[in-house]
């Protein structure tokens, strides 16, 4: 069976021909690892980032192994990665089985490995080692070299198959973003989103479908303190990795100031990563989305036509005050940090008082 073409091609010197991959050779994959709490608008920004030419968004790649090809789940063309145009071809080149023929036994044992690696390098008493890692000072360990190998694998083939001269991961921990990072061959980047717990907790309460007018299936919900206390992990890892990352390769942007002014960050963002080019516009707040191959997010993935980015403040008439002193009194040596609100009392731009 041939292999098939990719829907789309990038900018950049391959050429596609209907054969698949075309080798870019000596080409060193640029990756943006975008690194922040969930429900901070990450999946959207990627969607933006992907409609400049030279980019590719991939979505969460970490989510790619289990999610993407044990449990198939779709990514944002509507096909699993075993049925889409690129993620097929891709994964055809890195674990060696055929495109478009379902998951034959031998991969599978491959994909469970990855995944157990993966595992491993989530585990909390690994967590600290990987992320120093970022900084290339030679620590690894079998299951950290594997991931390092199969991730530089997966980069270049999607740099191979499509030209793109930028690849932005949505992968959200600091852990993944420090395998990128340890990489040598793979010319990194990292921004760090932040946005205000009180609306990353009252928005995990909110159950979301997990593809619009896919159904009844919804995403999972969280309380309360389970969010803060991920949102504060999140936040430590990305400072702990802020240390290893050379100061010109990190950027950061709070959700809120996204929200409110999209073309203008965008436009930041693409100047940090060297780009000079720009996302398609057409007002201040309002842009284009087409297809895209983002492989795990958000649902807002599969957002298409003309797309308003307009700021999510249903928390601040929402939440409780009672839950809004709780999270800031959790929170507070952080809310100063990206310099966020400490106090409701005598504060009426944080919410009004329930």
């Amino acid at each position: 069976m041939g292999r098939p073409p990719v829907e789309a091609a990038r900018t950049g010197d391959s050429v596609h021909d209907g054969s698949g991959l075309v080798a870019l050779p000596h080409q060193r994959p640029s990756v943006l690892s975008i690194v922040g709490p969930g429900r901070s608008g990450t999946t959207i920004l990627a969607s933006i980032l992907g409609e400049v030419p030279s980019v590719l968004s991939i979505g969460e790649l970490r989510w790619l192994w289990r999610r993407g090809l044990l449990e198939q789940r779709t990514c944002g063309c509507g096909r699993a990665p075993a049925e889409c145009s690129l993620w097929s071809v891709v994964l055809a080149r890195v674990l060696g089985w055929p495109p478009r023929e379902g998951l034959p036994d031998s991969p599978i044992v491959g994909i469970e490995a990855i995944v157990h690696d993966q595992g491993e390098l989530s585990a909390r008493r690994n967590r600290l080692k990987v992320i120093r890692s970022a900084a290339g000072n030679g620590q690894t360990w079998p299951a950290l070299r594997r991931m390092q190998v199969v991730t530089e694998e997966v980069c270049s083939a999607l740099i191979a198959g499509t030209g793109a001269g930028l690849l932005v991961d949505t992968s959200k921990r600091a852990q993944d973003a420090a395998v990128l990072a340890s990489i040598e061959c793979v010319n990194h980047y990292v921004l760090h989103i932040v946005r205000d717990p009180r609306a990353v907790a009252f928005s995990w309460r909110r159950p979301k479908p997990v593809r619009p007018g896919g159904g009844d299936a919804r995403m999972g919900t969280r309380r309360l303190l389970p969010s803060i206390a991920r949102w504060i992990e999140n936040c430590l890892g990305a400072e702990l990795l802020r240390l290893q990352i050379p100061p010109g390769r990190w950027m950061s942007i709070r959700y809120e100031d996204f929200a409110a002014h999209p073309k203008d960050a965008v436009d930041r963002i693409l100047a940090f990563v060297n780009l000079n080019e720009r996302a398609p516009f057409l007002s201040d707040d309002t842009i284009v989305l087409g297809p895209n191959h983002i492989v795990a997010g958000n649902p807002s993935r599969f957002r298409r036509g003309p797309v308003r980015i307009v700021s999510d403040s249903e928390w601040t008439e929402g939440m409780s005050s009672r839950d809004q002193r709780l999270v800031a009194a959790l929170t507070k040596p952080l809310l100063r940090r990206y310099r966020y609100p400490t106090r409701i009392d005598g504060d009426a731009d944080i919410g009004q008082r329930r």
